[in-house]
């Protein structure tokens, strides 16, 4: 099976829009499982019309929990949180669970034996279906920041689908930026297609996702998305591929039809709709080239 991760330095690239339309191109020809890795604001799911989703809790580190009961309000814990995460109550102090970093010191020093530490739900681990085939997603909770843990979880759920269904392409929408979260994705993929916009940022933040796959050793083709919105901008990103000699493989231009497009697309069953040909261009083409190149790839 090949892996293949769509990512983008920022947000707003329109990398789920594009990983969506792909899927579709793909699953013509291949067996696909999807993976939506972007847990902060997991958007796949919604352009594929998921089914059958099935959720699990997921959990992060331990944080501290005051019994009140057996609390003596000693005010210990208190005095050693170097986080301020200890409340004082009327009778017993209480811990602020989003305060708390789950050091653990509070519990070491309490003399009653009051404080335990309770592994946290940060967020949710799911699998599901779509018209395409299988998908795996994750949705981070509310200021919670262990969201490379769980890309790694849904990376592991996507790779169990694959083999269950005997997939030929594991296709992974990831998260923006370059941190924790994309690493986890990216690591052990066979090729990253990175989606650019024709700005400034795009061009800052596309060097530096080029620069994390070249640590990562995975190669890197270029999508520069909403082409036609800026003339210098897309010359800006050119000119930096043709420096670090990565291909711009197409050039998409700005067309609000795609999303209705998708829309359609799934309603019918997961088949790209007539007019999605004249629409997505150039893309279709490379993406299919580049299919061929990786499936034949004895690496």
């Amino acid at each position: 099976m090949k892996a293949v991760v769509v990512a983008s330095g920022k947000g707003g690239t329109g990398k789920t829009t594009l990983t969506a339309v792909l899927a579709h191109l793909a699953a013509s020809r291949f067996g696909v499982v999807l993976a939506d890795t972007d847990v902060e604001a997991s958007n796949l799911p919604l352009a594929l019309s998921v089914s059958d989703a099935s959720c699990e809790t997921f959990s992060g580190g331990a944080k501290a929990r005051i019994d009140a009961g057996a609390c003596t309000a000693c005010g210990l814990c208190a005095d050693v949180c170097r986080f301020d995460a200890v409340r004082e109550g009327s009778s017993a102090y209480a811990i602020d669970p989003l305060s708390c970093e789950g050091c653990g010191r509070c519990a070491t020093v309490c003399p009653s034996g009051a404080i335990a530490m309770v592994p946290s739900e940060v967020g949710t681990a799911c699998t599901g279906l779509t018209p395409l085939g299988p998908i795996a997603f994750g949705q981070l909770g509310p200021g919670e920041d262990l969201s490379g843990r769980l890309v790694t979880e849904v990376r592991g759920r996507a790779d169990a689908a694959a083999g269950q269904h005997a997939a030929d392409l594991l296709l992974i929408d990831g998260p923006p930026g370059v941190g924790c979260p994309l690493i986890a994705a990216v690591a052990s993929t066979d090729l990253l297609l990175a989606v650019a916009e024709p700005t400034i940022s795009g061009a800052h933040d596309l060097g530096r996702l080029a620069d994390l796959a070249k640590r990562l050793d995975v190669p890197v083709r270029v999508v520069l998305n909403k082409a036609d919105l800026s003339a210098n901008g897309a010359a800006r990103v050119r000119e930096l591929c043709e420096t670090r000699g990565i291909p711009v493989v197409a050039e998409v231009p700005f067309d609000p039809r795609i999303a209705s497009l998708l829309e359609a697309s799934a309603a019918d069953g997961g088949r790209i709709v007539p007019d999605a040909a004249s629409a997505l261009g150039p893309l279709a083409l490379a993406w299919e080239n580049m299919l061929d190149e990786l499936m034949t790839d004895p690496r």
